[in-house]
């Protein structure tokens, strides 16, 4: 692996850490963002100085989960108000939220109690991918792809950058290599996000639901 950077060696020790952190508490902690693109590809598309996770019943963990990254050399807080838990290695580090399923369904605290992000439990990938030999679990291409076609899920103020077109075109292509149909896919996705309410953000008191006509 000596063609890798060193931010992206830094990435896959911070992948290592993470799934053994999560399998010593029975827990999963499932990759989305720019880094499961990469995951998606099977291999590095650039560096990443963030990552960013959802962590099956996070809440029941995050004070032994913390401790154990400390353990590791990391640095951690937890933010109450959003159910974040931030983990941080000199300039790099990890936010995680909590995951919650219930039956089909799998809920993303992604601001606490504020917000919540729903999709069907069977999009997650329950078994990790190998990705430079490191085991990693992720939120699958189906979230992946929804999220990107529609960021205001998660915040009406967010706009698509150049990374994250160039992210949206190879998930296009594994859509389309899977066979997913992609009205299909962006029918099962809604949020609810009352934290952007009183910030002049009306709609957001009811279901935020994925479309087509939502993509930029």
């Amino acid at each position: 692996m000596a063609h890798l950077s060193d931010n992206q060696r830094w990435a896959l020790q911070f992948l290592q850490d993470i799934y053994d952190i999560s399998a010593a508490l029975s827990t999963r902690t499932h990759i989305w963002g720019g880094m499961a693109v990469d995951l998606l590809c099977g291999a590095f598309q650039r560096d990443h100085h963030d990552l960013d996770g959802f962590v099956l019943n996070l809440r029941s963990v995050q004070g032994e989960m913390a401790a154990l990254f400390r353990v590791r050399g990391y640095t951690t807080s937890y933010a109450d108000t959003y159910d974040l838990l931030r983990i941080e290695q000199g300039d790099l580090h990890a936010a995680f939220n909590p995951l919650e399923i219930e039956g089909d369904l799998a809920m993303w605290r992604h601001v606490g109690e504020q917000g919540t992000v729903f999709f069907p439990a069977d999009w997650l990938e329950p078994v990790p991918r190998r990705f430079y030999g490191i085991p990693a679990h992720i939120s699958g291409v189906r979230f992946e792809y929804a999220i990107k076609v529609c960021p205001r899920l998660l915040n009406p103020e967010w706009r698509l950058r150049d990374k994250d077109r160039a992210a949206l075109c190879l998930l296009r292509a594994e859509m389309e290599r899977c066979g997913f149909d992609e009205r299909e896919v962006l029918a099962q996705i809604w949020s609810h996000t009352p934290y952007w309410v009183e910030r002049g953000y009306p709609e957001y008191a009811g279901p935020i639901r994925a479309g087509l006509a939502t993509q930029e």
